[in-house]
């Protein structure tokens, strides 16, 4: 009888040993677990608004739109993977200067200043670097678009009695946009959206001018500055 006793003591200490050390299993490897920087985003569309700062880049002619604060309105739509399609509609008050040939045509002078609002519409493409998920709630994103720009400006007294050929326009001209930036997801509908942006788009000398080239020195019939955006607005998915 003792020495089955004997032989017995290992086993019931074995089974308490095991009795102290399963139930903490589970919390230990819950302790252990590792949470994903990586999330998931839930719902296809997307719509947001910006606002840009827009500095000046009036051209060599110093003929062109000026700067100033940018607004926008976007529409977006997954395409699957990393890649979205994107709508933009702006508007950008400004103004620009009104330069006017000398009666002699040996210079140019400039009569003032007048207002200008440039508005645009195009369509990009978007190319997110973590996906369709944000990486610490960061979806950092590349963009390349294109679309139309144009502009509704006032007209100075001075500029009314000038030939046709003397009056500048602004479009409507061929916009090309590329973009960088990162979406910064606030919860899970709402997101901040920071940008630079280059503005791609044609400033045309008019013909009138173009015949001052041997007094004036050179002129530039038409030119295609980078003009850079940068700012931020605010996004809705659903």
């Amino acid at each position: 009888m003792a020495l089955h006793l004997r032989r017995s003591l290992p086993q019931v200490w074995l089974f308490l040993l095991l009795g102290l050390f399963v139930p903490g299993m589970p919390e230990a490897a819950t302790a252990q677990s590792i949470t994903s920087p990586y999330q998931f985003l839930d719902g296809r569309h997307e719509v947001g608004i910006g606002l840009l700062h827009v500095p000046d880049a009036r051209g060599i002619m110093q003929l062109g739109p000026g700067g100033g604060l940018q607004v926008s309105g976007r529409y977006a739509i997954e395409l699957g993977g990393p890649f979205a399609l994107e709508a933009h509609a702006f508007v950008l008050p400004t103004d620009r200067i009104v330069r006017i040939p000398t009666v002699d045509g040996k210079a140019i002078d400039d009569v003032g200043m007048t207002d200008m609002t440039v508005v645009g519409l195009e369509g990009r493409l978007r190319f997110s670097l973590t996906g369709p998920r944000t990486w610490n709630r960061l979806a950092p994103f590349v963009s390349l678009g294109g679309g139309i720009v144009g502009a509704f400006d006032t007209r100075l007294e001075e500029e009314l009695e000038l030939p046709d050929d003397l009056r500048f326009s602004f479009g409507p001209s061929f916009l090309g946009t590329l973009g960088t930036g990162t979406r910064v997801v606030l919860s899970d509908r709402l997101s901040l959206r920071l940008e630079a942006s280059t503005l791609i788009w044609k400033i045309g000398t008019p013909q009138g001018f173009l015949r001052l080239e041997e007094e004036v020195g050179p002129q530039v019939q038409q030119q295609w500055p980078g003009v850079g955006a940068f700012g931020a607005g605010l996004s809705y998915r659903f």
